[in-house]
């Protein structure tokens, strides 16, 4: 079993396979995040570009807006993924009425 087999594994099994999913895709964010943390910390913001009339303006690097929307999926995928993975985890939560009547031990 791999590991996110394993971090899924207490999932209803009806939503088992796009918990897995989600879980695959934030692993895929992850690495490529990884992958592209040396070419982030050598881009600079922004670019000079010219524009159709000649003129040179800064512009926003494409790299970095890519990487932020990466990171920003990224993390909202994870969220979305622990919310769900902790929800299967907890244990069922007692009713108060069921609360009040072992409080007063009434059948």
């Amino acid at each position: 079993m791999d590991s996110i087999e394993k971090l899924c594994e207490r999932v209803d099994e009806d939503l088992k396979p796009q918990v897995v999913t989600l879980a695959r895709a934030v692993a895929a964010l992850r690495d490529k995040i990884e992958q592209q943390m040396d070419l982030y910390t050598r881009s600079p913001l922004g670019q000079v570009v010219t524009t159709m009339q000649g003129e040179r303006v800064v512009k926003q690097n494409p790299i970095m807006q890519e990487f932020r929307a990466t990171v920003r999926d990224y993390a909202a995928s994870l969220k979305n993924l622990q919310d769900i993975l902790e929800s299967c985890s907890a244990p069922a939560e007692v009713s108060s009425l069921d609360a009040l009547r072992k409080t007063f031990k009434i059948s």
